[in-house]
């Protein structure tokens, strides 16, 4: 889970020795927020980590449905550019259970499958995008596919890993590289109501 003291940017160095990464599709609302898309990053003992391209405050107060773990309710302790953390603020028996619930779902998923590859992917009709580098150069790519949680694209550039990108208007990073192409992890979980062939990114 994402730490209070650290940038960004070394966030991964800093993590605790019994995270597990746990890539689940959520949608999480509060007081202060209307209804916003994230995706599970990482589990700890500490709590859960997520990223979105919303961030709440430090201390927020937050409800997140979790697919295949249900409602949790949860405080804001840990935020970094595009990702938070949070702690679970609900019964003890209750949250002996969905620790319990998260850590078999991340036991169970194969890690060495690529990240965007964990939801159901479709070929947009329209394949081709620009795509924005870190750089603020942009270049043409060709879309294989798209998911709620990522996309491969074919670039004749190529890019590091871990860069950040924007698809069109989406962005994410770079999470996998294969000949002339990148997987990209968006930021944010698109709407599933997105996710058919007309979509643009």
């Amino acid at each position: 889970m994402v730490r209070s003291d650290v940038t960004a940017g070394s966030m991964k160095a800093n993590t605790p020795a019994d995270r597990r990464a746990l890539i689940l599709p959520a949608l999480c609302w509060g007081r202060e927020h209307s209804d916003f898309y994230a995706v599970t990053e990482d589990i700890t003992a500490q709590g859960i980590g997520f990223r979105s391209a919303v961030v709440p405050e430090i201390d927020a107060r937050l409800t997140c449905s979790i697919h295949f773990v249900g409602a949790v309710e949860a405080r804001v302790v840990a935020k970094g550019l595009h990702n938070f953390g949070v702690r679970l603020t609900m019964p003890r028996e209750r949250a002996a259970e969905i620790a319990r619930t998260t850590m078999e779902i991340a036991r169970g998923q194969d890690l060495a499958t690529p990240l965007e590859r964990r939801h159901r992917r479709i070929t947009p009709r329209r394949r081709d995008v620009l795509v924005t580098l870190d750089d603020g150069g942009v270049v043409p790519g060709r879309i294989l596919n798209v998911s709620g949680s990522g996309a491969a694209v074919v670039l004749a550039r190529p890019v590091a890993l871990g860069a950040s990108v924007t698809l069109g208007s989406t962005a994410g990073r770079v999470v996998r590289l294969f000949t002339d192409g990148i997987g990209v992890l968006f930021d944010a979980a698109l709407d599933p109501a997105r996710i058919d062939s007309g979509i643009r990114l």
